[in-house]
């Protein structure tokens, strides 16, 4: 019972921010269990050369950010999307199909950059709340218990064991039952979009000049952001790739790629 009240709390943190526990242990948790939803429905790709190169450079530039109190998983999923993303906590992934497309170290990390910036920024939690307050705002009067949640977690448990080394988590039905529908529909859906589809204008910016500056501060060369960004264009107009067709954030996200390299270009010649 004092992990399902611990829990509750965790939960009830992340809709209400202003009475949150302490920030780093919940955005783990929540980071763990976003984590899981992405093992559990995706191919993850367990190259041990791979990984480990792909984490040193990580790690490499994660320190460069100055966040020695995160520590990061980088994950390889099998997906020919030319796409990455990042999950509070810690949590950066990185599709096949964007691994095809890259043609130096430096590029992929300033892609990891990129992500670690979103992560150290909070832009998933800060969206997640946004999201959050709207979704109340719509169905303040209707709070019910949250079954679309807890099938989808039921769905994850049957696949994926539940076991970490944090803490117990309840059954799936009562967590969908403590977050109910109003707040699992919001996070639910913040999550999603938040993956797929970039965090807006303002978010991808600041990680674009995030991803500069840990970049350069690590020892790679941050104009790599720069030849990856045009090469992407290249893709896209040789495939008619759009947002409708098309979901990568790092290819359709806002503000475009085409603003993202005169913004980058920008900052990089201030910066020599």
């Amino acid at each position: 019972m004092g992990r399902q009240i611990f829990l509750g709390l965790i939960l009830f943190s992340l809709a209400f921010p202003r009475i949150a526990i302490a920030i780093d242990e919940k955005e783990l948790k929540f980071g763990f269990y976003v984590d899981r939803l992405i093992v559990s429905s995706h191919t993850i790709v367990f190259n041990k050369t791979l990984n480990k190169r792909i984490t040193e450079i990580g790690n490499r530039v994660a320190k460069a950010s100055g966040r020695s109190d995160v520590k990061y998983t980088f994950r390889v999923v099998n997906d020919p999307t030319i796409n990455a993303y990042a999950v509070a906590g810690g949590f950066v992934y990185i599709n096949s199909g964007l691994l095809d497309t890259l043609e130096s170290e430096d590029e992929l990390a300033a892609i990891l950059a990129h992500e670690i910036g979103h992560i150290n920024k909070r832009h998933q939690i800060n969206f997640i709340y946004a999201a959050h307050r709207g979704a109340v705002a719509k169905e303040i009067a209707g709070i019910i218990t949250g079954t679309t949640l807890g099938a989808l977690f039921e769905t994850m448990a049957k696949r994926y064991s539940y076991s970490y080394r944090y803490f117990y988590p309840p059954s799936p039905y009562q967590l969908g039952y403590w977050m109910g529908e109003p707040i699992g529909k919001g996070i639910g859906t913040a999550i999603v979009v938040s993956i797929i589809k970039g965090y807006g204008k303002k978010q991808e910016l600041e990680a674009d000049a995030l991803a500069v500056q840990y970049t350069k501060k690590a020892g790679y060369n941050p104009n790599a952001l720069i030849s990856f960004f045009k090469r992407l264009i290249s893709i896209r107009d040789k495939l008619e790739i759009t947002e409708q067709n098309y979901v990568s954030n790092l290819i359709n996200a806002e503000p475009g790629l085409e603003e993202r390299i005169k913004n980058a270009e920008e900052l990089i010649s201030k910066i020599k």
